[in-house]
């Protein structure tokens, strides 16, 4: 209950440890010094996870650049030389799967996710699509594997 204190900044209140009028005022000041460093500490660990993170898909996918290449120069060698069509399409899929890798080896992660957002706002409905359908196989794939 309050009481008839003629001196309301005297009043103290559960967790007051001072009975200054300015308790509340430094108190807060601290409350938002500490949430201050807090939101500093977590966006630099984010930065720094999400710098580690694309130093390995960048390493990840420079080795997938060498499978594509070196399964673009098996196609190469499968089809010859040949005219016939069977060797002109291995022909084309093994240019499809160089120009990927070389994509691969040339572009930075940062770089993809960039191209990635633009395609995105481009186009917000063929993306939603897009995403609905790669979801759906995934759970798919999913539900199969876990019936073994």
């Amino acid at each position: 209950m309050a009481t008839n204190d003629p001196n309301p900044s005297s009043t103290t209140y559960p967790g007051d440890t001072t009975t200054s009028g300015n308790t509340g005022a430094r108190t807060t000041e601290g409350v938002r010094e500490r949430v201050s460093e807090f939101t500093t500490q977590a966006r630099d660990k984010a930065s720094e996870l999400g710098r580690k993170s694309a130093e390995a898909i960048d390493r990840n996918l420079d080795a997938a650049a060498g499978k594509l290449s070196s399964t673009a120069e098996s196609l190469r060698m499968r089809a010859g030389a040949g005219e016939d069509k069977v060797s002109q399409l291995a022909t084309t899929a093994a240019d499809k799967l160089d120009a990927t890798a070389r994509y691969f080896r040339e572009t930075h992660t940062r770089d993809m996710v960039s191209g990635v957002e633009n395609l995105v706002r481009q186009n917000p409905g063929a993306s939603l699509c897009a995403a609905l359908a790669i979801g759906f196989l995934i759970g798919t794939a999913m539900k199969r594997d876990s019936r073994y």
